[in-house]
């Protein structure tokens, strides 16, 4: 079910804010994986780099699917 909504200007549906809200939840975690192996490990620049891109790869493909995919 979509309910439309006027939300800045634009039409968003409860569903399309919903993906809004798990995304940036989804998003936060990730950046706690960071976080973690930071404060535990003493990261070179080159292993610092690597987790920094696949971490935004990461990120890259999470958005894209949330925006290809209905929630279930």
């Amino acid at each position: 079910m979509h309910i439309n909504r006027k939300v800045g200007g634009s039409k968003m549906t409860v569903q399309d804010k919903i993906k809004e809200q798990l995304l940036k939840e989804v998003f936060s975690n990730i950046d706690n994986i960071y976080d973690f192996m930071d404060t535990r490990f003493t990261l070179d620049k080159p292993c610092d780099d690597a987790i920094v891109k696949k971490l935004n790869e990461l990120k890259d493909v999470v958005y894209k699917v949330s925006g290809l995919c209905e929630l279930s």
